[in-house]
């Protein structure tokens, strides 16, 4: 009998290295799919410049002096090899849809990570549209960059090998936290000329670590020259490895007795950038007066208005950590706050574990002067990126990821150093468990965190139950409701409200939508911008009959100042012309304003000094509200109140003022600025009355005025020791006091 064979199975590769690579390109095209075109780091104006090349075979020219907007921006002051490979890969695709593809949002939220809504940077009308014409080409190049993010992923390898050869495992770790670094990971996602630079500077670094271990070879030094050249023609921080690669080359020179060695490769180096990299260098010159061009890129980016310091670094710190590990969209998507300290934490052990490496090497110079190198290039890089970042605003530090390859080796030779003795024969087992878990994590981020981001809101059933029904018609949109959390908000506090809208027609332009928060004296205290769908569903692609949900966040300005009620404004205006759409009711008449209330506002806490009464009261309580005094002036009467508990309904002050046979001769109601719900204990407020009479008064007569607090949903009163809970105040006499 002939056994059956078993079919065979899917074999898993067993090298470290290959499954780490294997998880990044699984990575990496879940970041690209989750990523619409455009909304990647600058990718919009690095694609523009490849757009240009492919359609004219010239290099952009910069003219800052022009108002005009080019599709390449800034970076079109960028060397250019990067985006002449890519015009070369995207030439035969049919790019025609490009300027459709590339409408920028005019609401656009970019930067602003902790806003709600509008993180799109360019008009989609689907996330994911057709793979053809400029979506083909970019995703494309999206693959190319994926391409080059494997490439640096096995440069790393080799660079941690090379730094030391007797613990394989700092190579799994440094490749590991490379490959499983988010933001590495979008980047390496995106059309960015960052992914090529960082590919040449490691393969750079790999070669000067073996030379300065195994010392000079013709081959290797003409590699470096070259590689040293080509990243010099893709980005500016392809020159910053240049001093470490040089005094490389003098050590090596000194420790092996090779002086020749030293001439050749210096020789090499100059000899190949001025061939293969000059020509570009001399343009700027011939151009724009400058080599490196950065001038005439920092006038286009945009210079800063202030002056850079110390303390606009510091401030500046935490967002440059936080986009050296994941800050994704146009510099505006967070991941998980918890991730940040985690990789805070690692990379602080990791700077001890280095530091212990590098004292305890002082006297051997094989293991020493590898880290030190690497540990130059770092600081060179550090330095670059914060002279470029006091011309411009760039604090980000994603500006790292060229020189990745001497990073990540440091990372996990500090990490190593301090886990090995902690976790001693299992250290390297549980270092691979803690990429596994990393790796899971970054898996996760495009869908949790990334895509959602870019879904436009579908369309709703019908209102739902905890809405505030209201009807507002905007031409083909009708407002049907609203829903707020009713509370108590402060400056800097972000108002979530949504709103819900049923679609008469489709329009024909696309509008824009505005929310303002309003003060108690109508000024605006917070705005949203927005095309609706916080961005992502333009009223040219509503489904007519449907009902959307539509979400925002509004955030109060930190200057504000006041206790009220707190409202909302809601209007619609054509962005392109300014033209505002009017709104009308259920019977077709004008409405002014549409004003939604939306909870309280404390600005301030008032002194108590101004809180003060002409004539203080002892012992009167209302419910919870004490009455603290009062002063009355002619027909204007103000009642000083404490809160000294909470209560759950907004009440209104009555204030009478009664005749002989106590009848209302003339009244005065009216709530606090701040309603009730929202005060709390120990808080005190003021109330002020204008008592307006009801008929005729008597002139010389008093009249009894008795104060007190309704609900004015059923007219309930709050409790007092007093007959009907009305507390006599005064005697009052119109025209007097």
């Amino acid at each position: 009998m002939i056994p059956m064979r078993r079919p065979d199975l899917v074999r898993l590769p067993r090298s470290p290295l290959a499954l780490i690579c294997a998880a990044f390109v699984i990575c990496a095209a879940a970041y690209a799919w989750a990523t619409p075109i455009f909304e990647a780091s600058d990718e919009r104006e690095h694609f523009g410049v490849i757009q240009h090349i492919a359609e004219t075979g010239q290099l952009p020219v910069q003219r800052p002096d022009l108002d005009e907007e080019t599709i390449w921006a800034q970076e079109g002051s960028q060397p250019p090899l990067y985006y002449l490979i890519s015009a070369a890969l995207v030439r035969p695709i049919d790019r025609s849809d490009f300027e459709q593809m590339r409408q920028q949002n005019p609401h656009a939220r970019i930067g602003l990570p902790h806003a709600v809504g509008n993180k799109n940077h360019v008009l989609h009308d689907t996330p994911h549209p057709p793979l053809r014409n400029t979506v083909l080409a970019v995703y494309l190049l999206r693959g190319f960059s994926i391409a080059l993010g494997v490439a640096t992923i096995a440069l790393v390898y080799q660079a941690a090998r090379a730094l030391n050869p007797d613990q394989p495992v700092i190579a799994v770790i440094a490749a590991g936290i490379t490959a499983f670094n988010p933001m590495f990971i979008f980047i390496a996602a995106s059309v960015n000329n960052d992914n090529l630079v960082t590919t040449l500077n490691s393969a750079v670094i790999v070669l000067m670590l073996i030379t300065v271990r195994d010392g000079f070879d013709w081959r290797r030094s003409v590699g470096i020259a070259l590689l040293v050249a080509l990243a010099a023609l893709t980005k500016l921080s392809g020159l910053v490895i240049v001093p470490a690669v040089v005094l490389a080359g003098l050590w090596t020179g000194y420790r092996r007795r090779n002086l020749r060695g030293v001439f050749v490769l210096g020789s090499l180096m100059l000899v190949i950038w001025l061939a293969v990299a000059g020509w570009w260098y001399w343009r700027n010159l011939d151009l724009y007066g400058e080599l490196f061009g950065t001038e005439t890129m920092v006038a286009i980016a945009g210079p800063r208005p202030e002056p850079f310091t110390l303390a606009t670094m510091l401030a500046e710190f935490e967002g440059f950590r936080i986009t050296y590990w994941g800050l994704f969209g146009l510099v505006n998507i967070l991941t998980v706050p918890l991730f940040y300290r985690i990789m805070d934490g690692v990379t602080l052990i990791a700077l001890i574990g280095v530091t212990a490496f590098l004292w305890r090497a002082r006297g051997l110079p094989d293991h020493l002067v590898p880290a030190a190198l690497l540990a130059l290039i770092i600081t060179t890089g550090a330095v670059a990126v914060v002279n470029w970042t006091a011309q411009t605003y760039a604090s980000q530090g994603r500006l790292l990821f060229p020189y990745m390859a001497a990073t990540s080796p440091l990372l996990a030779l500090g990490i190593w150093t301090m886990a090995a003795p902690l976790l001693k024969t299992h250290a390297g087992l549980r270092l691979r468990y803690a990429l596994a878990g990393l790796a899971l994590f970054v898996f996760l981020q495009p869908i949790a965190t990334i895509a959602p981001e870019y879904l436009p809101p579908q369309p709703i059933a019908a209102l739902p139950d905890e809405a505030i029904p209201v009807y507002a018609r905007f031409d083909d949109a009708i407002l049907i409701g609203y829903h707020t959390p009713s509370r108590r908000y402060a400056p800097g506090d972000i108002v979530p409200v949504t709103l819900y809208w049923h679609v008469v027609e489709r329009s024909q332009e696309d509008y824009s939508l505005y929310v303002h928060a309003l003060d108690i004296l109508g000024a605006e205290i917070g705005k949203v911008d927005s095309y609706p769908g916080a961005g992502l569903l333009r009223t040219s692609t509503w489904q007519p009959g449907a009902i959307y949900a539509d979400h925002y966040g509004i955030p109060l300005d930190d200057e504000a100042r006041g206790r009220y009620r707190l409202r909302l404004q809601v209007g619609w205006w054509h962005f392109a012309s300014g033209r505002v759409i009017g709104a009308y009711d259920a019977v077709d008449a004008p409405i002014e304003s549409v004003v939604l209330d939306a909870g309280g506002f404390v600005g301030e806490s008032l002194p108590i000094e101004t809180l003060t009464a002409a004539h203080e009261v002892r012992s009167l309580r209302f419910g919870p509200i004490r009455l603290l005094g009062y002063t009355l002036e002619g027909e204007t009467l103000t009642l000083v109140w404490e809160a000294q508990g909470r209560l759950n309904a907004d009440y209104t002050v009555f204030v009478q003022a009664l005749d002989s046979s106590d009848t209302i001769a003339a009244q005065g109601d009216a709530p606090p600025m701040l309603p009730t719900s929202f005060w709390l204990p120990g808080e005190r407020y003021a109330t002020t009355h204008i008592l307006t009479p009801t008929g005729d008064l008597e002139e010389n007569v008093p009249y009894r005025l008795i104060i007190g607090w309704y609900n004015p949903e059923g007219g309930v009163r709050l409790r007092t020791d007093t007959p009907d809970s009305a507390y006599q105040l005064a005697m009052w006499q119109p025209g007097g006091e």
